[in-house]
């Protein structure tokens, strides 16, 4: 008798939950498969200092990342990693998509897309992505961010049609400020190592978000040299209208030149602080300390309708912009500006018994770092006593200000504050505060970042002289 082997058969049913087995598997693996980023990884460990960066704060510092480098594979600057931290569970706290800083800087990390927003997971779930793929991506979805953010604000609006797109930290674009003018001029300002390295891939997407091919590249070599960036300086190197140009903010005009002129062409942090000016000058004597082009002076003429306005800067080209400018907007008749030191102009005019009704003092950045702010509180005291003895003797209004972060943020302001307070018993003067206030709200700042509130404008009353 032969044998046969035995045949097996499989049911319909096995067949169904073999299939469906198959599938489950499939979408498993799917699911899984994005979450096995080509990216390298960075750990961090855990501790009290990384807890910030798991909520939310965007440049780490080099000692949080302890004494020896844990990647997955060696990483020099300008590599995009994904940063994450050891958890309690024996896995790992997701942080976000950073870039990394290799020399010897402040900042080792600067995370460029935390892991709770969309464009982390869209980035993070691509097969082979390059770095620039990356950059382009993440800095493509933050500018239109940008733009949405600004027309919540109602910018741009029918009188100002520049301001501040893209404000750094504040914007989750960390090394990167970008003024827009007219619409159409996107003024790029780079102060990080990576900025430099990508530059091409942020321009283009800058290019891409605003459609438009005027944009104009500019460096703070002080800061780049800070965060050891030692390549060359392409600064200008992409070019917008080569002649000046006309902008509108607050229903005033100015004509700017953004290349080869200060930082980016002009100072937008100011727009609110230059209304608030224009509110009260209403028939009075405007005196405009480092006025620049000219934007306080012509704030309180044009929108405020001052009686007369002074404009004092040190720089002979401003005062030419700002002459210019008066004439732009028809207030030449009543608009004085004069080519001089700012000291040396408040001390011929407390001698000849100059007084005005409001004073504005607007210097240039005098402590750069905490180390220099000793010496600057001495020098801002002194420009606010002379500046507070040409207040008129019957009252008046005075507004300082500072553009040092180390002055704005000391003491939670209140240093900057008592500055000023003891130049006010130099001079003999009593002040009351009306209102201490910051950069025009398109200078957006992190909740987690107090240091980017850099700028403090003081508004005070200064009582009549018994």
């Amino acid at each position: 008798m032969s044998m046969q082997p035995p045949t097996t058969s499989t049911s319909p049913s096995m067949k169904s939950a073999l299939l469906l087995s198959y599938v489950l598997l499939f979408i498993i693996l799917g699911m899984l498969l994005p979450l096995v980023s080509p990216l390298t990884t960075l750990t961090l460990p855990r501790s009290k200092q990384t807890f910030a960066f798991r909520q939310g704060q965007a440049l780490i510092y080099r000692k949080a990342l302890g004494p020896k480098v844990d990647a997955s594979q060696p990483l020099k600057t300008g590599d995009i990693c994904i940063v994450r931290t050891p958890n309690q569970s024996n896995g790992y706290d997701k942080i976000g998509i950073g870039v990394y800083n290799a020399g010897d800087t402040m900042y080792a990390v600067r995370i460029l897309a935390h892991h709770s927003e969309p464009i982390y997971s869209k980035v993070t779930s691509l097969s082979d992505p390059g770095d620039d793929e990356v950059v382009g991506a993440i800095f493509t979805s933050a500018l239109s961010r940008c733009v949405a953010t600004r027309r919540t604000i109602n910018l741009p609006s029918p009188g100002t049609d520049s301001f501040r797109l893209v404000n750094g930290e504040g914007d989750g674009l960390s090394g990167l400020c970008v003024d827009l003018y007219s619409d159409d001029l996107a003024v790029c300002m780079s102060s990080a190592a990576y900025v430099q390295i990508y530059r091409r891939t942020i321009a283009s997407a800058v290019k891409d978000v605003l459609g438009t091919d005027n944009v104009v590249w500019k460096t703070t070599k002080s800061r780049l040299k800070q965060d050891g960036y030692d390549g060359e300086d392409d600064s200008d190197d992409d070019q917008g209208p080569s002649g000046p140009m006309i902008i509108q903010e607050n229903n005033v005009k100015y004509s700017i030149q953004p290349v080869g002129s200060q930082k980016t062409g002009f100072y937008t942090d100011q727009r609110s602080n230059r209304q608030l000016i224009s509110q009260v000058s209403a028939g009075k004597r405007v005196l405009d300390l480092c006025c620049y082009v000219g934007s306080f002076s012509l704030n309180a003429a044009v929108n405020g309708r001052a009686e007369q306005c002074v404009g004092v800067d040190s720089s002979r080209d401003a005062i030419e912009a700002a002459r210019h400018n008066a004439e732009l907007n028809g207030v030449s008749g009543k608009c004085e500006f004069v080519v001089s030191g700012i000291e040396d102009y408040m001390k011929q005019a407390i001698e000849d018994g100059e007084q005005f009704d409001v004073v504005i003092l607007d210097p240039p950045k005098l402590a750069p770092t905490m180390k220099g702010l000793d010496r600057a509180s001495r020098k801002y005291l002194a420009l606010n006593r002379d500046a507070l003895k040409l207040v008129s003797n019957s009252g008046g209004l005075l507004m300082t200000c500072t553009c040092s972060s180390a002055m704005s943020t000391k003491d939670g302001g209140q240093f900057f504050l008592n500055t000023v307070k003891r130049a006010a018993l130099s001079a003999g003067r009593h002040v009351t505060l009306h209102s201490r206030t910051h950069a025009a709200a398109c200078h957006t700042t992190s909740p987690l970042e107090g240091s980017s509130n850099y700028l403090t404008a003081a508004l005070m009353s200064v009582a009549p002289s018994e």
